[in-house]
């Protein structure tokens, strides 16, 4: 049987200026000292070095925090009106310098007192922090509690987490000794936006119980379900996450009551499929009016699938009950090569999406990660910062007016044909973003290149970034030959 739970303590809970408010039927943030509302708006941090022969986020690891380059990172984001940084607890979760105690139970001292101080550096440079929990710490004991609920019903880890009772003791025991170890170290936790219980919520949909066609299934709530209806399953699916949220929850607000809670999600694959696929299985439609969440937050990124599905899919079109944060948003460099190309399409997507009803936004991220772990996108700090300036609320008070962007590149990336080409040098590659390469027609005049759109759009500007041979004529623009 799982191990019993400690009594509640008694806390002096922490009283949170940022709440949220129903203003003329729509959920928003509010900022309770100066009584006005509060949009979130600011980036991810995580600090991925190699491990292992790999890589890892290892932010809060005593080997590689660094107070210093945090302290002057949090106030050049509140320097340009940046309010929010979400960061991963548990990113780093096994060895001698990450959160679990390697060879016991429960969670590393040295690794917390890290957690504590970035709290106290957000106070300090007015940040407001998401703290959100990636999985269970593969050590200090939680993964064997949890796992040990698995069986032919329920494969272990995701499934068997959410879904048992074993999962639900584990994950109640995991943030009761986050909880309790932050605020007896004395955390200013007022400066804590919310808890995010997970980055990412998502079953294994080609694992039991969820790949079962016949029979019944008891989840942790007490319900029982058909593994021969679909239907079924969805509610599984609803509930046993609406249940897990709400013991987690309790324990949380144990902690600190009046903070907000929250959870990551990536899209679902319905209605509209996505390029994620489908063997992540994510339900979010009914979770906006049933789960005990604050607020939501969903991620996208532009160059991927458009706003629209993922909005329909997310079930948030006309929903204004609670706020949704788009908690991940970035512009990955094999989408977007050029960094002025992937600042414009991140302020375009940003404004886009305001139409689609999220409030706030949170850049993945403020460092790019290393190119060789394959999903690298443009950080906050690459050449002189320009996404950092490209996104500044001091530079875009409003992040939903459209008449305040760089222009995009909507060429970027579609089909072309020209009337001719040289071997290597095709017209795909006079869309590619890249300056390096370039479309030669091979032939003398008069050669034609196209470019299809996809869309109708209201064009501002055409610009073209020519190499020819021979030489055209010279000119000077602004005393610069050209």
């Amino acid at each position: 049987p799982p191990p019993p739970e400690e009594p509640p303590p008694m806390i002096i809970p922490a009283e949170h200026p940022i709440e949220v408010r129903l203003l003329e039927g729509s959920a928003r943030f509010w900022n309770t000292e100066n009584d006005s509302e509060f949009t979130v708006r600011g980036a991810n941090y995580f600090w991925i070095v190699p491990h292992d022969g790999g890589f890892q986020d290892r932010f809060f690891a005593p080997g590689n925090f660094d107070a210093t380059r945090i302290q002057a990172d949090f106030s050049l984001l509140a320097s340009k009106g940046y309010n929010t940084v979400r960061i991963f607890l548990d990113t780093c979760n096994d060895g001698p310098d990450c959160i679990g105690k390697p060879g016991g139970e429960g969670l590393n001292p040295a690794y917390i007192a890290n957690i504590v101080r970035t709290i106290e550096i957000a106070r300090d440079t007015g940040i407001y922090l998401i703290l959100t929990s990636n999985d269970l710490p593969d050590s200090g004991g939680y993964w064997e509690i949890s796992n040990s609920g698995a069986n032919e019903q329920f494969e272990g880890y995701r499934n068997a987490h959410y879904l048992t009772p074993q999962g639900i003791t584990s994950a109640r025991k995991y943030w009761g000794d986050l909880l309790k170890a932050v605020y007896d170290g004395g955390a200013p936790l007022e400066h804590i936006l919310a808890w995010s219980i997970l980055n990412e919520q998502w079953y294994f949909r080609d694992q039991p119980p969820f790949s079962l066609t016949s029979g019944s299934v008891t989840t942790a709530n007490g319900n029982s379900y058909d593994m021969g209806s679909d239907a079924s399953k969805k509610s599984m699916a609803v509930e046993g996450m609406v249940y897990y949220i709400e013991k987690v929850r309790d324990v949380i607000d144990t902690y600190d009551p009046y903070a907000l809670v929250t959870m990551g999600f990536f899209a679902p694959n319905y209605p509209n499929p996505i390029g994620l696929g489908d063997f992540r299985y994510v339900e979010t439609a009914d979770l906006l009016y049933q789960a005990d969440l604050d607020f939501f937050d969903f991620h996208a990124y532009p160059g991927e699938d458009p706003l629209f599905p993922l909005a329909e899919n997310y079930g948030m079109l006309g929903y204004e009950q609670k706020p949704i944060i788009l908690g991940e948003f970035g512009c990955f460099l094999d989408r977007y090569p050029d960094l002025e190309d992937a600042v414009a399409a991140m302020q375009g997507y940003q404004a886009e999406s305001c139409g689609y009803g999220f409030d706030g936004w949170l850049h993945w991220g403020m460092y790019m990660a290393p190119t060789g772990i394959g999903d690298a996108t443009w950080g906050f700090m690459d050449a002189d910062q320009e996404m950092l300036e490209g996104l500044a609320p001091v530079n875009y008070p409003d992040a939903c007016d459209e008449n305040l962007l760089l222009p995009e590149n909507l060429a970027l990336g579609k089909p072309a044909t020209a009337s001719a080409y040289l071997n290597g040098e095709t017209p795909a590659m006079a869309v590619d973003g890249n300056y390096d390469s370039q479309w030669g027609s091979g032939s003398g005049p008069v050669q034609w290149l196209q470019v299809d759109l996809e869309a109708s759009f209201e064009l501002t500007e055409i610009n073209l970034w020519v190499a020819q041979f021979p030489d055209g004529l010279e000119f000077v623009k602004n005393g610069d030959p050209v």
